[in-house]
């Protein structure tokens, strides 16, 4: 009976110790997945930004852009806000004013999920899977980043475009590369 109990002990012992490797490799296989699924998005988004075939622009917050409050079309390219016009406009961004991409041949984009989705969830709080350059990933700077707070601020993005309305375009944001760090504040 006792050899009964040592061989069933040692039996669990095995499939356990075996369910925690088969657990592991797993790991690594989702983890190997994420890596290559950003390695091709990033090829992607080079290829593309070598073709011209992303935005540059700049995300601009609409309910002042639209009563004319501010006006980021005007400013120099990059520079579409004061201090005093940016802090009211990401008050208003956080507070669910619309976002939208200024390009820099002056088209207006509008952020939009992808074509055929119905119910989608807000594309401002969308986390957007942000290109990094070799550098960047030395410093280890966030992987992704959201839309509210990058007003104000150049970025590149690819995406599918979508012919929109009355000259306003939608593009679906697949990638977004930008300068700097994406932490609120930590550059302010």
């Amino acid at each position: 009976m006792k050899c009964l109990k040592k061989i069933l002990i040692i039996i669990i012992t095995l499939l356990v110790a075996n369910s925690g490797f088969a657990a592991d490799n797993g790991e690594k296989t989702r983890k190997q997945k994420y890596a290559d699924k950003i390695k091709a998005m990033e090829e992607t988004f080079w290829a593309a930004s070598q073709a011209g075939k992303t935005v540059k622009g700049v995300f601009i917050e609409g309910n002042s852009f639209f009563n004319g409050t501010t006006m980021p079309q005007d400013r120099p390219f990059g520079e579409p806000y004061t201090d005093e016009e940016l802090y009211a406009v990401k008050q208003s961004a956080e507070r669910n004013s619309k976002i939208f991409l200024l390009a820099e041949d002056g088209t207006l984009y509008y952020p939009c999920p992808e074509k055929g989705q119905k119910v989608s969830q807000s594309e401002q709080s969308h986390r957007i899977p942000r290109v990094l350059t070799e550098q960047q990933k030395k410093e280890g700077l966030f992987t992704w980043s959201t839309p509210v707070p990058m007003v104000g601020r150049m970025v590149e993005v690819y995406g599918r475009i979508y012919p929109g309305y009355a000259g306003v375009k939608g593009i679906h944001i697949e990638s977004i590369y930008f300068e700097g760090e994406y932490i609120v504040g930590k550059n302010d």
